[in-house]
């Protein structure tokens, strides 16, 4: 696009309006074909989740009027390859975290008064940082940091998949361990859509690659 003053710049964020100067997707180099790459992943994962909700919601919903949950080994599940879900939501997060906090290093490079980009992608994705820190890119469980509690490193390793509203969620159980006299709870593994979140990332960073088959069927839903 061009200003005003017909001086070409790209829209990185255009809910908080990050803009850098030229067109940079034009010959992408450095960051920006790294944001290229990492959004055509999110965009091919999105379409594999797309399918498994869109399955679940023909079993379970098909005229939209119901209201349904569920988790586990449910018979209207089978469609689903639940475990390649499973890692789709695994690769999301980890892709997600890197592409939104790629923004923001972007944007605090060229406005140091911007959030710093860990800030900036956890205000955007709060609940897709907390499972790529604590469950996908490694499982609490294994790694003992002290800033898990034991709750979190149960959850961490437990069947995360659950549907509701249509779509399938991974943090959708809250865990709580007592051990040693001492409570927790993995509260901070909060639940999250990948379609859901991947059509609100649409709206912010790429409204121009809305599409006709979203998860609620509008083709201009973000």
């Amino acid at each position: 696009m061009a200003t005003e003053t017909d001086t070409p710049v790209t829209i990185l964020d255009h809910i908080d309006k990050i803009t850098v100067p030229g067109n940079v997707f034009h010959e992408p180099a450095n960051e920006y074909w790294a944001l290229i790459c990492l959004r055509d992943g999110m965009e091919f994962l999105y379409r594999q989740a797309l399918r498994c909700d869109q399955a679940v919601k023909q079993q379970v919903n098909p005229d939209g009027k119901v209201r349904f949950q569920g988790g586990g080994n449910l018979p209207e599940f089978s469609p689903v390859p639940k475990t390649l879900l499973t890692c789709a939501f695994h690769w999301y997060a980890i892709s997600a975290c890197q592409y939104v906090q790629t923004v923001g290093a972007i944007a605090y490079q060229l406005d140091p008064t911007r959030p710093l980009p860990q800030e900036y992608a956890k205000r955007i994705i709060p609940e897709v940082t907390a499972f790529r820190d604590k469950v996908a890119a490694h499982f609490a469980w294994s790694t003992k940091n002290k800033r898990d509690n034991d709750a979190e490193r149960l959850a961490s390793i437990l069947p995360p998949l659950t549907f509701s509203n249509d779509s399938f969620y991974v943090g959708g159980f809250t865990i709580a361990v007592r051990r040693g006299g001492k409570a927790s709870n993995s509260d901070a593994i909060e639940p999250w859509s990948l379609c859901k979140v991947h059509e609100a990332l649409r709206e912010r960073f790429w409204p121009d690659q809305q599409t006709d088959d979203d998860s609620n069927g509008d083709p201009n839903a973000a």
